[in-house]
């Protein structure tokens, strides 16, 4: 079986010598290690030819498999450049199935590799692996390879570019490029090259070929493209967790009569316009990661007797919460319910645009459930992708760890507590659990998730129902939240700095509320150079001391600077504080 040929890897700009690729990866180390707080805010440094720039890239991340460290470098240049769910759950996958998936000198293509992480877990695995993704995204996958396969693989993972389109057999003729395994995770998302990608996946995925594509379901695109998929190739469930579901799939090339149908569906208009085109890839959306507990292999079109009464109890269950949340609620309320799940969903309904219910986020367009654990409670949060605010971010996991961990240092026992950009409600539940009155709040969109979050996990947990009202950030708060009425022992913010364009409207709003007996809780994971800027700002506006830090995470307390006169000083740093469990 062959894998990539001198054509093909000849496009990589990958001919360095080791010599120089060591030179490199240590000239990053240095500057890494050599790089503050205070140069960044003064001067801006030149990123490394491959390297992200420190304002344009996440933090390191570093995940375990196949008993190795693996340190991993996202970039904020496209959504190629982050780490995704599914990638994470196929890497599990892959790590935990090594008997079923045997990739040791198997010659292994993975689309859409973005960041590198499955290659690197199948390099690993004993693979011959060549990563391919657009050409934008390579000098950070190539790095990300370079760095946690050097001196540990049987073979030496490759790198190449590729667009997804109709004329790969000029390009790449398969009798040439044919591989054992095809790899692809969180390849469907929300772009306009869903056609272009199935007629990748049948190019390279030849009998004999195994392909296996792990995904997350989050638009009505996805179940259409999931449909087409299973139309187009012999294909079994591996694995299922919620949302989350990871495909085997081979080529029906031989089925006549399939044959025959899919050669009809796969001629677009015009294919010669469409030639040598490449495709821009956007739209990608952050998420919460999980990983995929053990799962027994299905045989084609069967599903095993034990996984059907297990989702069986899983919609029992979520049936009972429905029923009971709906007990407790007011006769307004159930009306609003009542009208927006009486839809049924059905073959016509996959042509329309999808509709969000009023207080709970609708399949489609909803994030699969995960599971917190704080103050010695499970804590069940959905997130949505309808905005930002719907989803979960570091920052707000930080933070509710700092609040359970040092609840010597922030006593919330009965004391009044608003959020601002409470997003998916996990800082409230927290607060909530820990004794506080809490009012979460968020713009108008963001509600209705956020409302449901709370509801689920607080009720007859709590000695206080957490609150949830609308705020937008402005100037005129005093006239529509009169300071003298509105009145909090604790204003906690996570995550609300980040790119957009109203951080004065913020700043003016912590003021607002944050008056002299109020203490400001902001924690905030530094990803752009506004951040700093933002953070300047904030410690000219209040008396701030540092709760904890770690890496670009830090968590800030504020106190109001109203009636200092001239004193400016900054209150000492509490001591004994931890971030972590």
């Amino acid at each position: 079986m062959e894998t990539l040929s001198s054509p093909f890897v000849e496009e990589t700009s990958c001919v360095r010598t080791e010599e120089e690729d060591e030179a490199e990866v240590k000239e990053e180390e240095d500057k890494d290690e050599a790089q503050t707080e205070d140069s960044a805010v003064g001067k801006q440094q030149q990123p490394a030819a491959w390297a992200p720039h420190f304002y344009y890239k996440l933090g390191r991340e570093v995940y375990t498999y196949v008993g190795h460290s693996i340190v991993i470098e996202e970039g904020l240049d496209s959504y190629s450049g982050m780490i995704w769910p599914a990638a994470l759950s196929l890497c599990h996958y892959l790590e935990t199935h090594v008997d079923q998936l045997n990739l040791t000198d198997k010659a292994v293509l993975e689309i859409g590799a973005g960041t590198g992480l499955v290659s690197v877990v199948v390099a690993l695995l004993g693979g011959w692996v060549t990563a391919t993704d657009l050409p934008e995204a390579m000098n950070n996958t190539r790095a990300n390879l370079c760095r946690n396969t050097r001196g540990r693989c049987r073979h030496t993972p490759q790198v190449a570019p590729l667009s997804w389109g109709y004329d790969l057999e000029r390009t790449y003729p398969s009798s040439i490029y044919r591989y054992d395994y095809v790899l692809a995770a969180e390849v469907v998302y929300h772009h306009d090259f869903l056609d272009e990608l199935l007629v990748t996946m049948k190019h390279f995925c030849k009998p004999g070929t195994k392909l296996i594509w792990a995904n997350k379901v989050r638009f009505e695109s996805d179940l259409v493209f999931t449909e087409n998929f299973k139309k187009a190739f012999h294909t079994s469930l591996l694995a299922e967790e919620g949302e989350m579901k990871i495909y085997m799939a081979t080529s029906r090339e031989g089925d006549s009569e399939v044959d025959q149908e899919l050669e009809t569906q796969d001629l677009p208009g015009d294919v010669d316009a469409k030639s040598g085109e490449e495709e821009s890839i956007d739209g990608k959306l952050p998420c919460a990661s999980q990983e995929l507990g053990s799962n027994v292999l299905e045989d084609d079109g069967e599903e095993e007797l034990e996984e059907d009464k297990e989702l069986e109890r899983d919609e029992e269950v979520e049936a009972e919460e429905m029923a009971t949340s709906k007990d407790d609620e007011t006769d307004e309320q159930k009306e609003t319910v009542a009208r927006d799940v009486t839809a049924p969903v059905c073959e016509e309904h996959l042509n329309q645009t999808a509709v969000r219910q009023s207080w709970v986020p609708n399949i489609i367009y909803r994030i699969d459930k995960d599971i917190y654990h704080y103050v010695g409670q499970d804590i069940v949060i959905y997130e949505s992708i309808d905005s930002y605010g719907a989803m979960m971010w570091p920052a707000a996991l930080a933070l509710c760890s700092f609040l359970d961990n040092n609840r010597h240092t922030v006593d919330l026992q009965g004391k009044e507590v608003l959020e601002l950009g409470a997003g998916t409600g996990l800082v409230a539940i927290v607060a909530s659990l820990l004794g506080a009155s809490v009012t979460a709040t968020d713009l108008p969109e963001i509600l209705g998730n956020l409302q449901a979050n709370l509801m689920r996990n607080t009720r007859g947990r709590c000695r206080h129902t957490p609150q949830v009202a609308p705020l937008s950030w402005g100037y005129d708060l005093e006239h529509t939240h009169p300071s003298s009425v509105y009145r909090y022992d604790y204003v906690l913010a996570a995550e609300v700095v980040y790119h957009h364009d109203f951080l004065d409207e913020l700043l003016v709003t912590m003021k607002h509320f944050c008056k002299p007996g109020t203490k400001l809780i902001w924690a905030n994971k530094v990803r752009f150079e506004s951040d700093l800027v933002f953070t300047e700002n904030f410690k000219k506006a209040f008396h701030t001391s540092l709760l904890a830090e770690e890496g670009e995470m830090k968590i800030y307390m504020a106190t109001s600077r109203e009636g200092d006169g001239g004193d400016r000083n900054r209150p000492s740093m509490p001591t004994g504080c931890r971030l972590k469990a």
